[in-house]
């Protein structure tokens, strides 16, 4: 039986150890010489746009090129991410992530879903978003939800003035986020203390004002779950600790794009053309437009943070795991998924999906 072993980061803990695995954990054995490694539960991102290329609104092949490309830099395991597009666009997506899903290259990370970013978000606040917004429509989403693909949708509650999201969302287990949002203060706090997430904190939302709080402020005092972009781009470290401090469960995406694991150039996201430079992606006007980050970039950010191994394996697996309701994956424990990556000296060593190896330095 295949054995790894170090300084293994698991729930409760380190443990200077081994794993013993086939395709799912086996079992933990303590030792007392081990190699100088650390184990990390396979990483999860909820909120990944393309990579290597290809871009998820390109369908299945956008969709492999992101699940080979990233798998090379620590990702175990992902929610392929729209943008805001025609409902033709969005269907094809779902169908795509379906065949993805099912037939996994031995060199991809697994697609566990899709994670819908609009199309139903505020004009005020796209971003990099395509113009293509509009009202919530309860007869186009239903469809998409009944697919069973969708596991997580960016909204802005201010195109769902009559409160349709959360209930359908609740029926298909589909977990709602604000995002792209100019949402009132009060009304933002209601959805989150009810359960509501929230998409790339600080980002494309009303920030934090002494005077007119906006989505940002009820983040930080109702949220339990939010995404952050840890590239050090997005965020810097003083906005990254104050939510640190006061989102229970905050954790990492990348807001990846096709520009990541590519050299400097032009490239696509949705129907925009977007620029990577010095691993900035933008708009030909600057805004930013996603990024060119990937895990192995997370992972360093969170130490250049101060964050200890175990806090990282919280933010970058265990937490995005328990958002999206996987039993089985996002920690390294005995039945678990065999999902898991190393690092030596502060670097990314090897990455490993279903106890097969897929990177190796």
């Amino acid at each position: 039986m295949p054995e790894i072993t170090g300084h293994i980061v698991t729930p409760e803990g380190l443990i200077e150890g081994s794993i013993q695995f086939g395709e799912a954990i086996e079992s933990l054995t303590e030792l007392t010489q081990i190699d100088d490694r650390i184990i990390l539960p396979g990483i999860i991102d909820c909120h990944i746009h393309g990579g290597g290329g290809g871009d998820v609104m390109d369908g299945v092949d956008g969709i492999r090129a992101l699940a080979r490309t990233h798998a090379q830099f620590g990702l175990t395991g992902f929610l392929a991410t729209t943008v805001t597009a025609d409902d033709a666009s969005i269907e094809q997506v779902l169908e795509a992530a379906q065949v993805v899903m099912q037939s996994r290259g031995q060199s991809e990370a697994r697609c566990l879903g899709v994670h819908l970013e609009g199309p139903y978000l505020s004009e005020g606040k796209l971003g990099a978003q395509p113009p293509l917004t509009r009202r919530v429509d309860a007869a186009k989403v239903r469809p998409w939800f009944e697919t069973g693909v969708v596991r997580v949708m960016t909204y802005a509650p201010e195109q769902d003035p009559d409160g349709i999201l959360p209930s359908l969302a609740e029926e298909f287990d589909v977990r709602l986020q604000i995002g792209h949002s100019g949402c009132d203060y009060h009304h933002a706090c209601q959805l989150l203390e009810h359960g509501t997430g929230v998409t790339h904190l600080f980002n494309a939302m009303t920030g934090v004002h002494h005077r007119n709080p906006g989505v940002a402020q009820a983040a930080l005092l109702a949220a339990e779950y939010s995404e952050i972009i840890c590239d050090g781009v997005h965020v810097t470290e003083p906005s990254f600790q104050l939510a640190r401090e006061h989102v229970p469960q905050l954790y990492s995406v990348t807001d990846s794009t096709s520009a990541a694991g590519m050299p400097d150039g032009e490239y696509q996201l949705g129907t925009h053309r977007v620029f990577k430079h010095d691993d900035v992606v933008c708009l030909s006007d600057g805004t930013l437009a996603g990024s060119a980050a990937t895990a192995a970039v997370t992972v360093r950010t969170l130490r250049q943070f101060g964050l200890d191994w175990l806090e990282i394996a919280a933010m970058t697996s265990m937490r995005p795991a328990s958002w999206i309701g996987l039993a089985s994956q996002g920690s390294i424990a005995v039945g678990s998924a065999a999902d898991f990556v190393t690092f030596r000296n502060e670097a990314l060593e090897s990455v490993w999906i279903d106890g097969q190896l897929v990177f190796e330095v």
